[in-house]
């Protein structure tokens, strides 16, 4: 298979990568809702998700600052550095993840220059999105949480209905994710269902408008008075 460089949108993982890691690891499930690990933990491994979505939180009270899914690795950096997690991971649904414990991690990076060049790519580009997060921590609350269920929708986090697009999320869950109060969530997600851009359950929001949320994340509409 051709190998592009990382600028050109490569993967993390390529087929033959891939192989190899299975071949190293071994297969761990979790249910939704189920730790993966915590902030300040001392463990050395790293996880690539194979299936299901995680949050990364980090905080008290939390802050949700990244969702990560299918062909994505997480704990890399602490397998590696051997430094305590510096967040907590949750199945946001039924995870399956390839364990890899650190040494094994390591040594596969070193005999795979490729996956080791595009490892520092994606750190990097984490880091460019804490630091967008950090920024759009200053627009509003309604602004930000558009933002946040178009990202949501993106990663294809939901399920299709004949009323939109569902996504399991309870208003402190969306809460944690943009940084606010559930107060203000609760508020904006008010304005957003009368105008008919989301309804509503127990623990669910759907995403009826898609066009208007989108709009609203990028600053051209707002919903308030």
């Amino acid at each position: 298979m051709r190998d592009p460089s990382p600028e050109s949108g490569l993967p993390l993982l390529i087929e033959d990568e891939v192989a190899t890691l299975q071949a190293l690891g071994h297969v761990l499930r979790y249910p939704s809702g189920s730790v993966l690990f915590g902030e300040g933990e001392e463990t050395d491994f790293a996880l690539l998700i194979r299936s299901g979505h995680v949050k990364v939180q980090v905080g008290n009270p939390p802050h949700i600052v990244a969702l990560r899914g299918p062909g994505e690795i997480i704990g890399e950096m602490a397998a590696v550095r051997h430094k305590p997690r510096s967040a907590s991971v949750f199945a946001l649904d039924d995870v399956e993840a390839l364990y890899l414990p650190a040494t094994t991690w390591l040594h596969f990076l070193y005999a795979y220059p490729r996956a080791m060049h595009a490892q520092l790519i994606a750190a990097d580009e984490r880091l460019e999105e804490a630091t967008r997060k950090s920024v759009e921590s200053f627009l509003g609350v309604e602004q930000r949480l558009a933002k946040g269920l178009v990202e949501l929708a993106s990663k294809k986090l939901g399920i299709q209905t004949e009323s939109g697009l569902s996504l399991r999320f309870s208003q402190q869950d969306l809460a944690d994710l943009v940084g606010a109060s559930r107060e203000s969530v609760a508020q904006v997600i008010r304005r957003f269902k009368e105008r008919s851009i989301v309804t509503t359950g127990r623990q669910v929001i759907t995403i009826r408008d898609l066009p208007s949320l989108s709009r609203i994340a990028e600053g051209d509409f707002t919903t308030s008075p």
